[in-house]
């Protein structure tokens, strides 16, 4: 059965590599941060160590929900701006997954998909016998583009 039905082709942002990025960009400014912290300045049982690791931790969080809010924004943005089409489809009314298969293996080949089709309760013998009569046009001992299966 074929049918056409409505698409819609946009952009759309990898989540991973934007909160990824979010995240690394967010380590970068803490270690640029960390650059310019007084350790005199520090209060008493904290080193310049304690506080990098705690500014690394909180800003590259930030920098992941950040890369991931600019995703999210970036991908509405790219769901206003699709482009819709109307395509033809092929809709297979048929549960059989291997009729479905069969079917599809068929059209990939230029057949007619309804022309193979038999039921379990016809004999199959008659195809076999056919292809019996018919006299092979080559030799399968070898390669067929020309070249040696010696290896050498």
């Amino acid at each position: 059965m074929k049918d056409q039905i409505d698409v819609a082709v946009r952009r759309s942002p990898k989540y991973s590599v934007f909160m990824g990025l979010g995240a690394i960009l967010g380590a970068l400014v803490a270690g640029v941060l960390t650059l310019f912290v007084d350790p005199t300045a520090m209060p008493a049982g904290y080193t310049v160590g304690k506080g990098a690791g705690l500014l690394l931790l909180i800003l590259a969080v930030g920098g992941l929900f950040l890369g991931g809010l600019l995703a999210v924004i970036l991908d509405w943005m790219g769901r206003r701006k699709a482009r819709k089409y109307r395509v033809g489809a092929e809709i297979d009314v048929v549960d059989d997954p291997k009729e479905i298969a069969r079917r599809r293996i068929a059209e990939a080949n230029g057949e007619d998909p309804d022309a193979g089709s038999h039921t379990p309760s016809e004999p199959v013998a008659e195809a076999d016998a056919s292809a019996d009569d018919e006299p092979c046009s080559g030799s399968s001992d070898g390669p067929r583009d020309g070249s040696s299966s010696t290896g050498v």
